[in-house]
């Protein structure tokens, strides 16, 4: 899918520059929106195909037949995801449930903990 963006470039001669604004091709432009079975991660997705992106949505519950379906907690399943799809850019986390917010304030503490460790 190519996308098209507005692109200014400076023409100079000697003696004489101006400004051209002209619309650009910009091919294969990807984007991962997780939480797309949400309010706003839906509106997200669908603003983004609106606009000429390949846009693919992901979520855990009502995922499917629309979204792909993936638990962000499986990191398995997020890594390949983002392995096989290989999106120019990433918007997460348009869902969060408590328990996800929880599991990765652990994690994040967990980590902190072995890096004071390690020195």
């Amino acid at each position: 899918m190519v996308g098209r963006e507005k692109e200014t470039s400076i023409h100079f001669v000697p003696g004489s520059c101006w400004l051209v604004e002209e619309e650009v091709n910009i091919p294969n432009r990807r984007v991962l929106v997780t939480g797309a079975t949400g309010l706003l991660g839906r509106a997200v997705h669908r603003e983004f195909q609106q606009n000429n992106w390949h846009a693919v949505g992901c979520g855990f519950r009502r995922a499917r037949p629309k979204f792909e379906q993936v638990n962000l907690l499986d990191s398995n399943a997020v890594h390949h995801i983002i392995h096989d799809f290989q999106p120019h850019l990433l918007l997460e986390h348009f869902s969060s449930t408590l328990a996800q917010i929880t599991y990765l304030m652990e994690q994040i503490h967990l980590t902190e903990r072995k890096t004071y460790q390690l020195h």
